[in-house]
């Protein structure tokens, strides 16, 4: 198991399919069994989240050479590889979602089976444990940060967050900017998990960047 998870991410993969019947292992259940020393725990999640980092800013890799890719727009699916394209005399395209060559004439839907379009990082939202944070009830245990949309467990400490790729505080609960600990005086709501990286929450919603905040002293497992 630990040389299988290893030469998933040294193939700068962040999924971990059974060989055999290809059904996706949640990270925490392989994490469980492979029972990884320090070291390798570390390289896997740092790999892992450079994956993630990436893919926060709309890149993805190409299925057929591994290199990074970014889509013309913002959110389109529709992906094209210069070196593949290049390589092959011809326009090499794939999809975002599923990592599989295009197969249709439309832009929004690969014609690939299986997929349907979404973000794979909403699966891990989804099935995310409900915890209690700050005696609030029903939080996702793993959110995306809402300005570059890299996931984040909270393992201790309180609901302020501060993202250690882009460095946004928010609050691990209704996913508002941090001000001045003004979510500590009230109740938060708890913020809808499909919003997360579909809505640009970040730049419409909550102001400036200019803003400032004390230091968390939450503890967070970059997933």
């Amino acid at each position: 198991m630990r040389e299988y998870c290893l030469s998933l991410v040294k193939q700068r993969k962040y999924r971990f399919p059974c060989p055999k019947c290809e059904k996706t292992w949640d990270y925490f259940l392989v994490r469980h069994v492979a029972s990884f020393d320090d070291e390798t725990r570390s390289t896997i999640e740092t790999r892992v989240t450079e994956t993630y980092i990436r893919q926060g800013l709309g890149y993805q890799q190409c299925p057929g050479c591994d290199t990074w890719c970014i889509p013309m727009k913002p959110g389109e699916l529709r992906l094209q590889c210069y070196v593949c394209s290049r390589d092959s005399s011809r326009s090499y395209e794939f999809c975002w979602a599923c990592k599989r060559q295009w197969r249709s004439s439309s832009l929004t839907c690969c014609g690939n089976e299986g997929c349907d379009g979404k973000d794979p990082r909403l699966h891990i939202l989804n099935v995310a444990e409900k915890r209690k944070i700050d005696d609030i009830p029903g939080c996702p245990s793993i959110r995306a940060c809402p300005k570059c949309g890299l996931l984040i467990s909270l393992t201790t400490g309180c609901r302020h967050m501060t993202c250690s790729n882009c460095n946004a505080q928010f609050c691990f609960i209704c996913l508002k900017r941090w001000i001045n600990n003004i979510h500590l005086t009230h109740t938060c709501k708890v913020a809808a998990i499909q919003v997360q990286l579909s809505d640009p929450t970040w730049d419409t919603r909550n102001g400036s960047d200019d803003v400032s905040s004390p230091a968390n002293n939450s503890w967070c497992t970059i997933l």
